[in-house]
């Protein structure tokens, strides 16, 4: 193994147990919101997921974090406002308050600390607010007073049924709307002589609440504050449009987003290791075909980004060229690139696609910094690994439109929990189809000719009976005895003289010349439809048990998934419980230290007392002996 990479390894098993002296920050910015409203999310303003993040010592003072957001982001230390997320009772979060310069002098863990570790999850999550000049320059952001709120704003396009984010701006609290509607319109690119709506988001779980907002009501008496959301559109609407307002396109979507999640989804997932990273040389590097959702599919990834500064990753649909003409597939998915040393801190990107044969690659250019990737204080490369994981969320189709591409020879395998999905998915399918089917039966049946045989005519009674029985074997051939009956009843007619038309004389012939053959055929159906009785007597019961094992797996997977909630919850108690007991034997350690250095010190100075006070000793004896000798001369010459 060379030196480069033994201190490699040496500094990502650093990272890994030094985990607990770092703290991740994420950064949202008005960037963020750009990207991501109206195309991703459609609430609130950002999901936090997919923010730049940073790990950061928890010594490591605040300002010095600044210095490192200035090089990430390009804005100057005096240009930086940060503000502090905030968990509301409706479950949304918002922008709540800026960062004191007093917290800003603390280090890192202390400013995190200040968050609910509930909502955060032991990050540390703030709004990098950048104001810039008529150059586009950031300039340091003017002083905020309490009078002052700070509102983010969305415009809604009923033509097009489209919702964006268009700027933030402060407002005096005791203003009314009215007063920043110029600067709305301008915001939006609107004439200034249109009129506008303005609509407050407030909340959307269970159900949307978003209400008009009073321009002439002041924002204190309208309850707006810090944070808060004012969507806003023409008001000069033309009539016909599917969402004519703000609320009934929030409406639309939200409801669009429940009906998604309770169709009958499956998450399928695949994970690509990809070992000797750094050494990557081509362009481009495809994973192996994996099926998921009964489907084949493959990663791509750049390693180098395609023509940008990031690594890409996109999934693709394998083998699209064997696509039957006019295929297509709506999907859901996540791509995920794991922090080895920290999950919390994984870059996890997700977005919708249909595809189809002519557009069977979806993904991500600009998925992270190749920088990041390579940083070792991040675990994204561990070992010179990269690891990459793909997460399909999508409805189970009719079996009529799906299809399964020839998967390579060697299929990757799936965790356990998704094998159990995918086999009780089919036996699902299985089970529904097997309900719906009817019960089908059959009537082949022949006859057998019988051995009886006449040769004196029947008489009219006898033809008569004979009919008769003939007609009652004919409507049930499938009553005890009724072999021998039918052969009795179409030998006596087949001699008859009298008492039949021609037609039927002519008809029972045919059938008793061909009586052998019609009764072999009786006797093969009897015995194949005793088989056929068997079997279906034994589907039926492996259909019960098979039903019975398929709802016990819905118990199981709820309970599983009840289990997996529990677990992370504990996971993360442990986790605190952990960073915190190290914490304890740091401290412990280091009192260790001081307990032996003040031992140390004291044993030292014990010996420096005790050669003083033998240096005293020494003194008062020859002091005592002098003044013995001042007393005796003084009495000399006294």
């Amino acid at each position: 193994m060379s030196l480069m990479k033994e201190q490699e390894e040496e500094e990502q098993r650093k990272c890994k147990t030094q985990a607990h002296l770092y703290t991740i920050i994420k950064v949202a910015r008005e960037e963020d919101l750009v990207d991501k409203i109206g195309k991703d999310i459609y609430f609130d303003l950002v999901d936090h997921d997919k923010v730049r993040s940073f790990r950061i010592q928890k010594q490591t003072p605040f300002t010095l974090f600044k210095e490192e957001v200035a090089r990430e982001f390009g804005v100057p230390l005096q240009c930086q406002r940060f503000w502090l997320w905030a968990k509301r009772e409706n479950h949304t979060y918002r922008p709540n308050r800026p960062l004191t310069p007093q917290e800003e002098a603390q280090p890192v863990g202390q400013v995190r600390e200040m968050r609910n570790k509930a909502y955060y999850k032991g990050q540390l999550k703030l709004f990098l607010e950048v104001v810039l000049g008529l150059d586009l320059v950031p300039v340091s952001p003017p002083e905020k007073t309490d009078e002052d709120i700070l509102l983010f704003f969305k415009l809604y396009n009923p033509e097009k049924g489209e919702l964006r984010y268009v700027g933030r701006l402060f407002a005096k609290i005791y203003h009314r709307p009215i007063e920043i509607l110029p600067r709305l319109k301008e915001m939006a690119g609107f004439n200034q002589d249109e009129e506008i709506e303005l609509f407050e988001e407030i909340k959307f779980e269970p159900s949307v609440m978003c209400e008009h907002l009073d321009k002439e009501t002041s924002f204190r008496m309208s309850q707006i504050g810090d944070g808060d959301i004012i969507c806003f559109q023409k008001a000069d609407n033309e009539d016909g449009f599917r969402y004519p307002d703000v609320p009934s396109f929030l409406e639309y979507v939200h409801n669009r987003q429940h009906a998604m999640e309770e169709q009958s989804f499956t998450l399928w997932k695949y994970t690509w290791k990809i070992t000797n990273f750094s050494s990557l040389t081509q362009r481009k590097y495809y994973s192996e075909v994996f099926t998921l959702s009964n489907h084949a599919w493959r990663i791509l990834i750049f390693p180098k980004g395609n023509n940008t500064e990031h690594l890409s990753i996109y999934l693709e649909v394998a083998d699209s060229e064997r696509l039957p003409s006019g295929w297509s597939r709506n999907a859901r998915f996540k791509l995920t690139l794991i922090d080895q040393n920290n999950y919390g801190n994984s870059r996890i990107r997700e977005t919708e696609h249909n595809f189809t044969g002519r557009e069977s690659l979806w993904g991500f250019t600009s998925f992270i910094l190749l920088s990041e990737v390579r940083d070792g204080r991040n675990g994204y490369l561990v070992n010179n690994t990269l690891m990459v994981v793909a997460e399909l969320l999508a409805p189970q189709l009719p079996a009529e439109s799906t299809w399964l591409a020839e998967p390579s020879a060697n299929i990757p395998q799936a965790t356990k929990t998704d094998a159990f999905n995918t086999y009780f998915s089919n036996l699902e399918e299985l089970i529904n189809v097997a309900e719906s089917s009817s019960a089908r039966g059959g009537s082949n049946a022949s006859n057998q000719k019988g051995a009886l045989s006449t040769s004196e005519a029947p008489t009219l009674e006898e033809v008569q009976k004979a009919r008769l029985s003939l007609k009652e074997c004919l409507s049930d051939l499938f009553k005890l005895n009724i072999k021998d009956r039918l052969a009795e009843a179409v030998s006596t007619l087949s001699m008859a003289k009298r008492g039949l038309s021609r037609d039927r004389q002519k008809s029972v012939k045919a059938f008793w010349a061909n009586f052998d053959e019609f009764t072999s055929d009786f006797l093969t159906f009897e015995r194949d439809n005793v088989e056929f009785e068997l079997q279906k007597l034994m589907k039926d019961q492996m259909f019960v048990t098979m039903k019975k094992n398929h709802e016990t797996h819905v118990l199981y997977k709820q309970l599983l998934g009840d289990l997996t909630e529990k677990e992370e919850e504990l996971n993360e108690k442990l986790e605190e419980v952990k960073s915190k007991r190290r914490e304890l034997i740091s401290s412990w350690e280091t009192l260790m230290v001081e307990s032996e250095e003040a031992k140390s010190g004291y044993e030292d100075q014990e010996k420096k007392v005790e050669e003083a006070e033998e240096k005293k000793r020494i003194a008062e004896e020859r002091m005592s002996r002098s003044r013995t000798a001042w007393s005796n001369l003084k009495l000399l010459f006294g």
